[in-house]
């Protein structure tokens, strides 16, 4: 959970000039620093209504499958600098077939956290086990309600039961390798906020190791798009309240806005974004000036001057720091 606590410290740190000091003495001692976010194939098995999955026109150019045959190379250029490598970011990678070498190149380069992100409908307790055996820390699983009701009318071709036993995998899997982690990430709307509050009552029983929920974003021309917050305001403190002491007796990491971070959305926390966050598909890697088959970070870093680049950072103005301000990461971790 260690990267949890680095989390965690950058959120206290609000002064921006602290921050990219930091992030450029990581860089010049060559420390780890990227969170690699990788989704190796362009698909999903679902069609949830929050996603762009249900944009028509995006899914049509949302194509292609990571090249197996170039595993090793996407390892050797990035994951040497990666202080986490997460499978999955906006598709579905348990559609992918070699899910297992990723974890063994991760894990072969010493990334400190592999995490997993799925929306668990295909998930299967031996490959569960054979990710863990070979160094995979977390998996992340999607939820849009905690009623099957809700659930399978928002993860359209979602079925509840079958995730729920993919959970119960998951709680197997982790008596045997304890360090692996089962995150659950819920995505609120006006529509599901309110069942949060028997959240719980339902999922008491796979135990949960890390709780977040997140409120719904504009991510395309999805089927449900109403993005409103006004009838989860007057709620909201009441229900984070109930989590944050719920999860707090279950020993459960709790993620989440304030309800000041949540009107507010943007802040200072992920400003050195632009350095630390890297994505990966089969149609983009990290930058476009990248030449990833042929230079690893560090030669790229170096060509670029990148270091030079974070180091002025330091000094930028307010105005040019609004500019860089975003929504990630603008929550609490209780």
């Amino acid at each position: 959970m260690q990267y949890y606590k680095l989390l965690k410290l950058n959120g206290l740190i609000k002064n921006y000039r602290i921050k990219f000091l930091g992030l450029y003495i990581f860089h010049i001692l060559k420390k780890r620093y990227l969170a690699v976010h990788f989704d190796p194939i362009n698909a999903c098995n679902l069609r949830c209504k929050m996603c762009y999955f249900t944009d028509a026109d995006y899914v049509k150019k949302l194509k292609g499958i990571f090249n197996p045959d170039e595993l090793d190379l996407f390892a050797k250029a990035i994951l040497k600098r990666a202080i986490k490598l997460q499978i999955g970011c906006g598709t579905e990678p348990t559609l992918y077939k070699h899910i297992d070498k990723i974890i063994i190149l991760a894990s072969k380069y010493k990334v400190p956290y592999i995490s997993l992100t799925t929306n668990a409908n295909l998930l299967e307790k031996e490959k569960i086990e054979e990710w863990a055996k070979n160094g995979l820390e977390e998996i992340t699983v999607s939820l849009h309600g905690v009623t099957e009701k809700t659930y399978q009318d928002m993860m359209t071709k979602g079925n509840f039961k079958r995730f729920f036993q993919s959970l119960t995998y998951i709680k197997e899997v982790k008596q045997k390798y304890p360090k692996l982690k089962l995150r659950v990430n819920y995505t609120f709307n006006e529509d599901n906020f309110e069942e949060l509050k028997y959240f719980y009552d339902v999922f008491d029983a796979v135990d949960v190791n890390i709780l977040q929920i997140r409120p719904i974003s504009k991510i395309g021309n999805t089927e449900y798009n109403n993005f409103s917050l006004e009838k989860i305001i007057p709620k909201y403190e009441e229900i984070f309240q109930l989590l944050k002491t719920e999860s707090q007796k279950r020993n459960v990491l709790f993620i989440a806005h304030s309800k000041e971070s949540l009107l507010q959305r943007k802040s200072v926390v992920s400003v050195i974004k632009k350095y630390t966050y890297c994505y990966i598909s089969p149609t983009t890697f990290f930058r476009e000036d990248f030449n990833w088959k042929e230079e690893d970070f560090d030669t790229y870093a170096k060509r670029t001057k990148m270091g030079k680049e974070i180091g002025k950072s330091i000094f930028s103005s307010k105005k040019e720091i609004n500019d860089l301000k975003n929504e990630s990461l603008n929550y609490d971790i209780n």
